[in-house]
This record gives C-alpha cells, sequence and structure tokens, in this order.
C-alpha cells in the first residue's frame, strides 16, 4: 500500500516532467489537483525542472504604435536544433503598451500609466494599481522594472517617479515597491541617490541592474536587490557609458555576473568588449573578453544586438524586419566565438503593421513558468 504523503509526491514528479498544456489540462480533474498544480511549491518545481532542461523558447514584441502590438514565440523548443522560427501568435486584445522586461516567464507592461503582469503560458494577465505621482503630477515621469525576491519568493515590482530640470540638470526621484499577489499595494522604499533610469534592465540572482544618468551628469550602472530592497550605485570602466539613442541594449549575464559592452571600436574592426564586474561594491571591473563580429553584422545600419538569459550569449541582428521573406535573429556564443542558433520569424507575421523602420522588435528567451497571478 502506497501511504498518501509518498503518492503525493511520486504524483508530483510525474507532472512537472509533463508539458505545459497538458498540466494546464489536469487541473479540472478536480478541486484537490486545481489547488496542487496552482501551488507555489508545484509552480517553482515546474520551473526549475524546464531550466535543468534548458528549453529555449525566443519571444519577440513587435511595436508600431501603443494600439498596433504583437507578442510572438517560437512554437517549440529543440535543443538540438540550431534553428529556431518564430510563428506562434500569443498577443490578447488587452495587451499593448511598451515592454519593460520578463522574469521567470512572466512579463511587464507598461500602457501609460498602467502597469499589466502577464504569464504568456497560462494566458493570464493582472493590472497593477496605479501609482499615484506627487502634486504637480504632470511634470513627472515614470518608469518601472520587474524582478524576483529569490529569498522571501516573492515577485516585485519597482517604481520610479522623477522630474528632470535640463537647465540645471537636477533629477529629484522617488521609488515605491509592489509585492504581486492579492490586494497588492505600492510602498515607499529609500533611495538616496537621484538618478534618472535610462535602460531597459537586467536581473541576476535577484539582483536588478540598470543604466542612469545622476545629478552630475555621471553615467552610471545601478543596482537594486529585491531582497533588501536596498540600492547601490557602481562606476563603469573608463569610457564605458549608456549611448544616448542607442538602440543596443549593452547589459548581459556574463557567468553569473553583471557585464557591459563597449561599442567604440565596433565600426572600425568590428570588435566588442566586455567588461564585467568582480566587485560590485568598489566597482572594481576586468575586461573579459573582446570578439570580433562578422563584417556582414558589423557594418550594417540597422544592426542590433543584446544579451540574452543564457549566461555568456547575445543575440545579434542585422536588419529591418522584412515582409517579403524571413527575418533572422542569432545566438552568438562569446565563449566560443560562433553562432550556435539563428531565430526565424516569419513574414506572415506581420500582415497587420506597415511596412515602415519605425517597427521596434525586442527579442528575448525565457522559460515556460505556470505561475498563478493571484488579483
Amino acid at each position: 500500500m502506497v501511504l498518501p504523503e509518498l503518492y503525493e509526491e511520486l504524483l508530483i514528479e510525474i507532472l512537472i516532467r509533463l508539458p505545459m498544456n497538458s498540466l494546464m489540462r489536469f487541473k479540472c480533474v478536480s478541486k484537490h489537483w486545481l489547488f496542487m498544480i496552482t501551488s507555489r511549491y508545484l509552480t517553482n518545481l515546474f520551473y526549475k525542472s524546464c531550466s535543468s532542461r534548458r528549453s529555449f523558447f525566443a519571444y519577440l514584441v513587435i511595436r508600431e504604435k501603443q494600439s498596433n502590438y504583437a507578442l510572438l514565440t517560437t512554437s517549440s523548443s529543440h535543443d538540438d536544433h540550431s534553428v529556431s522560427v518564430i510563428d506562434q501568435d500569443l498577443t490578447m486584445p488587452i495587451m499593448g503598451g511598451y515592454f519593460l522586461n520578463a522574469c521567470r516567464g512572466l512579463v511587464c507592461f507598461t500602457v501609460g500609466s498602467r502597469v499589466q503582469i502577464c504569464n504568456l503560458n497560462t494566458r493570464q494577465l493582472v493590472e497593477l494599481p496605479i501609482i499615484l505621482t506627487p502634486q504637480g503630477g504632470e511634470d513627472y515621469n515614470i518608469w518601472y522594472y520587474f524582478g524576483h525576491d529569490p529569498v522571501h519568493d516573492e515577485y516585485k515590482v519597482l517604481s520610479f517617479i522623477w522630474r528632470h530640470n535640463r537647465e540645471e540638470w537636477k533629477v529629484r526621484s522617488e521609488h515605491h515597491v509592489l509585492v504581486l499577489g492579492a490586494g497588492a499595494s505600492w510602498k515607499k522604499t529609500q533611495c538616496h541617490i537621484h538618478h534618472l533610469p535610462y535602460c531597459q534592465g537586467i536581473t541576476i540572482n535577484g539582483v536588478l541592474y540598470y543604466g542612469a544618468w545622476t545629478d552630475d551628469k555621471k553615467c552610471v550602472l545601478m543596482s537594486f536587490d529585491f531582497s533588501s530592497e536596498e540600492f547601490n550605485l557602481i562606476e563603469l570602466p573608463y569610457k564605458v557609458g549608456f549611448l544616448q539613442r542607442s538602440p543596443w541594449p549593452s547589459l548581459m549575464n556574463y557567468n553569473g555576473k553583471i557585464a557591459v559592452f563597449d561599442y567604440v571600436t565596433i565600426f572600425s574592426d568590428c570588435s566588442v568588449r566586455v567588461w564585467v564586474i568582480e566587485d560590485v561594491n568598489k566597482s572594481q571591473w576586468s575586461h573579459k573578453k573582446t570578439f570580433v563580429l562578422p563584417t556582414d553584422f558589423a557594418h550594417k545600419y540597422d544592426f542590433v544586438m543584446g544579451g540574452t538569459g543564457h549566461s555568456g550569449k547575445i543575440w545579434l541582428r542585422k536588419e529591418n524586419l522584412s515582409w517579403n521573406q524571413p527575418t533572422h535573429f542569432f545566438i552568438y556564443d562569446l565563449v566560443g566565438n560562433e553562432i550556435t542558433r539563428k531565430i526565424e520569424i516569419s513574414p506572415s507575421l506581420l500582415g497587420s503593421f506597415k511596412q515602415t523602420d519605425l517597427l521596434l522588435p525586442t527579442l528575448w528567451d525565457d522559460t515556460e513558468s505556470i505561475m498563478y497571478l493571484e488579483t
């Protein structure tokens, strides 16, 4: 006779190995199965199981206007293949606005002052409470970052409300944190460094990193620990900065450490240097890598690159989206100095967009999640 506790553990071990679509169907078996499958315990086990299998799912956000929006993904994942095809449309009618970032299978969007969190796999979307700006709020800007607190196993949204006096170059800002869950609300958190966030961030081991400008016109790297909710300023390597109006995201995960790209020589000899932080508290960096891109990439006017969720890998794109033939992104391994995967975008998915260079595609890779979003 199998003990009830052992039976449930065996059942969970079986469930977390199932494809996500099959697992979602089993929620209808009974209330007990629904509770078990939507529990945080099984959700985390399923996420770890997917991560250990190193599945590769590429997602692409295309935005022409706030009202014309598409979220696309690959139909399946085969790590033994070198080509992935983005041919599935996950766009929902109420989805739109600006893509902020993704974290553990969840995606954060902002539509004006409203923030939405979406699980692309379960098709669940929740809208967060609107944060109130200070008096005279029309002069303020709002920005958000989304991440995971591994200590308390909580998903958090960090908000920036700032005002920038361009004549005196003075930045005044305040910050709030919201813990995702039932009855969620914003609470103020302290930061004694007035700064203006500049680029999309990247989270590594529960710490958010993002580029920013300070009051003294200095370009720096800021960090925010989602567990302790503390900010830290990190000086950048000499001559490395987040160039204004640059189309290239400058941050990446390099063997579990934050790294920045240095593009100074990209158009002269097609090379990009990678600087990796060694000591966050002392702002100590080391020059880890100089990699040379194929000339047909680096000399393209429309060339774009960015970091991925896989350590030591970046994505490249050398042309604008095409309506006549497939467009390709490439995954480039910095260690092996080689392209390891080609991601193809079917032109049939671009039918609702005008043939214009103003499309803003954003590519990222992630792992499937069955996380249930409480409201």
